[in-house]
């Protein structure tokens, strides 16, 4: 018997890889799956956002297992992977209901300014393609060939990228070229200069950059290392120099984000009707009535997030400045950040990717029945489990990361702000 990492009466926490860690938990014993799994998109270049296991059809399977016949799966991705998560929990077994759409304003642009990008661009091909056309002369003059090359480095295909003419062309180092010019025995007077400047010019920005007017300035402001890092940059505000860049002045490669879809799947209850099955099994129907939209009524499958009192706000609560369309949506607490009010920080760890409270406990609040147990495979930083235990539930959490895994420990026993706890446990 495997011992949780952390549990009481309403919750059971794994310390573990969710491959690892679903099949131990019996088949048919969760009424809901609700998740935030990652994104797969590289934030912040982090690792465990790049491990496919979003795609994983094996991972869904297991869910698929654990949930009882005709229960439900809810789980956030980004825009330009959903579709690979919906294909792999499809391919697992499950049957696909719905998209749902958490609407926020708070998403940051992270395209590339075009104008700036071609101001910053060094463009030294043709230089390049100079150099591999010589180089590749004087290897033939001496009868040698590109894999001789690569022995005499102990390379294998360098002696191809440095005589092409192809996409791939690359110059050597001034300290390769002299180890060339020696074994080769060419007299490269004419070529060296060249070769040295390209070799200076590598990883540098282009003369334009450096002659853009600054219409701006404004010093930048160092914050704690998290997951994107110390920032103390200027932010700085220029015009485009180069003619290139005059002329796509204002294009971008990217919208700014503005929402996360959330795929609603649903088990098979085999046998059974639908009814059949949410009489036998108690799970199958969607709770409409406990979650309105904002101004009464059908809960939709567009989630808005939007402005609210300090207090938060769920379905029934006052919400700033909602119109009426906006009324027609289930709206939830909006902040630029995460309020510190749901941010925990351990030993200087803090997740910065947290799903709002409000809106996790609508998520479970629609899809589990009362006393039910809701399964969350990627736990993070424990918002599913605390939104369960909010909305009497029971939860199973499961998190490969310890020091996420202590900030759950900290959000579900303390009773204090768990902005509070920065130290060790």
């Amino acid at each position: 018997m495997i011992t949780p990492y952390y549990a009481d009466d309403d919750v059971t926490f794994h310390l573990g890889d969710c491959l690892d860690m679903l099949p131990t938990l019996p088949d048919a014993s969760v009424d809901t799956v609700v998740t935030d799994p990652p994104y797969e998109i590289g934030i912040a270049r982090q690792a465990w956002d790049t491990t496919g296991i979003a795609y994983s059809t094996p991972m869904w399977a297991e869910c698929l297992r654990v949930l009882k016949p005709g229960g439900h799966l809810l789980a956030f991705a980004a825009p330009r992977t959903y579709h690979r998560m919906v294909c792999a929990a499809e391919d697992a077994g499950f049957r696909v209901i719905d998209q749902l759409d958490w609407i926020y304003t708070h998403g940051k642009p992270k395209g590339t300014d075009l104008a700036r990008a071609i101001d910053r661009h060094r463009d030294d091909r043709e230089h390049v393609l100079q150099v591999t056309a010589w180089l590749a002369a004087a290897r033939d003059a001496v009868g040698w060939t590109n894999r001789q090359i690569d022995a005499l480095f102990s390379f294998s295909g360098m002696g191809g990228l440095w005589t092409t003419q192809g996409r791939a062309a690359i110059v050597p180092t001034v300290e390769q070229w002299a180890r060339l010019r020696e074994a080769l025995g060419f007299d490269d007077t004419d070529i060296l200069p060249l070769v040295t400047e390209l070799n200076a010019r590598k990883r540098t920005v282009g003369e334009a950059w450096g002659q853009r007017e600054v219409i701006s300035r404004k010093a930048g402001q160092a914050r704690g290392a998290g997951l994107y890092g110390a920032f103390s940059e200027d932010r700085v505000v220029s015009a485009p120099h180069s003619e290139q860049a005059k002329k796509w002045a204002g294009w971008n490669t990217a919208l700014r984000p503005a929402h996360d879809p959330v795929l609603l799947a649903r088990k098979s209850t085999g046998y059974d009707s639908l009814v059949g099955g949410l009489l036998r099994h108690g799970v199958g129907g969607l709770n409409v009535a406990a979650c309105p939209a904002e101004g009464g009524g059908w809960p939709t499958n567009i989630l808005l997030g939007h402005d609210c009192p300090p207090a938060g706000c769920l379905p029934g609560c006052p919400v700033r400045e909602v119109g009426d369309a906006a009324r027609s949506f289930p709206v939830f607490r909006l902040d630029s950040k995460t309020p510190a009010s749901e941010r925990v920080t351990v030993n200087g760890v803090t997740h910065d990717t947290p799903k709002p409270l409000s809106l996790m406990r609508w998520l479970v609040r629609i899809a589990t029945p009362p006393g039910g147990v809701v399964l969350d495979p990627f736990a993070g930083s424990g918002t599913t489990l605390v939104a369960a235990v909010s909305e009497a539930r029971r939860a199973i959490g499961i998190e490969r990361h310890e020091p996420y895994a202590r900030l759950c420990q900290v959000r579900l026993t303390s009773p204090i702000s768990p902005s509070l706890f920065d130290g060790a446990l």
